[in-house]
């Protein structure tokens, strides 16, 4: 049996116990598409930074805000934050290539079900079918998908503990928090104002000049990176001292 195959077995048994944070999932899911079906043509017209940022927020972080609280990262020392699951599963005679890897599958069910039917409501309501041919939306689908693997793959890196104080103190997650609302939205409207545009609308663009090139670029960016963080995340967790 292969390490995924073992992977995906061990992340089961989390997911067969969060079946109601999905249907929360799914909740949000269709607010934010609406959301985005509704304001296609505004944004497209007119251009403005919240449509990229709530696309941009679908295709990062997912549903991962509806994961069960006890599974979710928490206080379990008093300068740790970790996943409590993922230090029961430590103390288990199981490789912990294997565990970090039930990680990223976890995280992948709590994102791509999600975006898969966000970008298929997206083209059947909204007026995307004018802009992209079904080939060219394909291509755009495709990319966005590689994008959210890009950005989602950073997300199970928090599992394996953290003891910075911008984590682990009230304070501190309200401060990050903000700094990162703040920061997307200056680098999104640093995007608008220099280019004249946002990166939905760029990604538009690429998957109708240059699709191949765009998706071949997309492909290697991701799962590059994808590997690196499979690879940061078993170190970290070698390291980090549980006790």
């Amino acid at each position: 049996m292969s390490e995924w195959n073992q992977a995906y077995q061990l992340a089961k048994l989390e997911l067969r116990a969060s079946k109601l944070s999905f249907i929360y999932g799914f909740v949000l899911t269709m607010f934010v598409t609406l959301f985005l079906i509704t304001t296609l043509s505004s944004y497209l017209d007119n251009g403005y930074v919240g449509f990229d940022f709530f696309f941009l927020l679908l295709f990062s972080v997912g549903a991962i805000w509806a994961k069960p609280k006890e599974f979710q990262i928490q206080k379990v020392s008093g300068v740790l934050l970790a996943s409590p699951i993922l230090m029961m599963q430590l103390a288990l005679p199981i490789k912990r290539s294997v565990l970090v890897k039930s990680r990223f599958i976890i995280q992948f069910f709590y994102s791509f079900p999600y975006q898969l039917l966000f970008l298929i409501a997206f083209y059947i309501f909204s007026p995307i079918n004018n802009v992209l041919s079904t080939q060219e939306y394909l291509a755009f689908a495709a990319l966005w998908i590689l994008i959210g693997i890009f950005f989602g793959s950073a997300l199970p890196i928090a599992d394996a503990g953290d003891t910075s104080k911008l984590t682990t103190t009230v304070a501190g997650s309200i401060f990050s928090s903000l700094i990162l609302l703040i920061g997307s939205f200056t680098i999104l409207t640093t995007v608008h104002v220099s280019t004249g545009e946002g990166p939905v609308y760029w990604s538009l663009v690429a998957v109708k000049k240059w699709p191949v090139a765009s998706l071949a670029v997309a492909l290697l960016l991701t799962f590059g990176t994808m590997g690196y963080w499979i690879s940061y995340m078993k170190k970290r967790v070698g390291k980090q001292d549980y006790l």
